[in-house]
């Protein structure tokens, strides 16, 4: 098999991982803010898959798109039980953002043409997530406790 084929297909099942977790924790959040940003990254995943999806197609027009069912991404599991504080959630959470911008950055180097702009754009997007994550906890880490003692902390727009 490709090489490339293998990684990007990999990369497609990272996606929709990535894309289930953050669904996931938007439905188990309490916070509306957290809430939503959870939301915006579960939708960045998916639109990841879609461009991934699409370039498969124009890479291997005639080959079908097999989806593995487990990656061997070097992602770090995002493994939170249920009375952690959501701080430990966001950290490994930005390890995960930071392992995926480096995966696409080494793919990038296998495409000589606009397919490694691409890649090296999504390297940059994950990076951004990893910012806007690194953001969420700088704040919860000030604020961990605060949901505990005023409810209306979670009351949304």
């Amino acid at each position: 098999m490709d090489e490339l084929k293998r990684l990007l297909e990999m990369a497609l099942r990272s996606e929709i991982d990535s894309r289930d977790i953050y669904k996931n924790y938007a439905e188990q959040t309490k916070n509306a803010l957290l809430k939503e940003k959870f939301e915006f990254l579960a939708k960045e995943e998916e639109k990841h898959r879609t461009m991934i999806e699409n370039l498969l197609k124009i890479k291997y027009p005639n080959e079908p798109i097999n989806i593995p069912d487990s990656t061997e991404v070097p992602l770090p599991r995002i493994n939170v039980k249920e009375n952690d504080p959501i701080s430990k959630l966001l950290s490994q959470a930005m390890d995960a953002e930071i392992a995926a911008s480096k995966f696409y950055e080494q793919i990038s180097l296998k495409f000589d043409d606009e397919k490694s702009y691409l890649m090296k754009y999504l390297s940059s997007v994950e990076m951004s997530h990893y910012y806007l994550l690194q953001a969420e906890r700088e704040i919860i880490l000030r604020f961990e406790d605060y949901d505990q003692y005023f409810e209306m902390m979670h009351v949304g727009p």
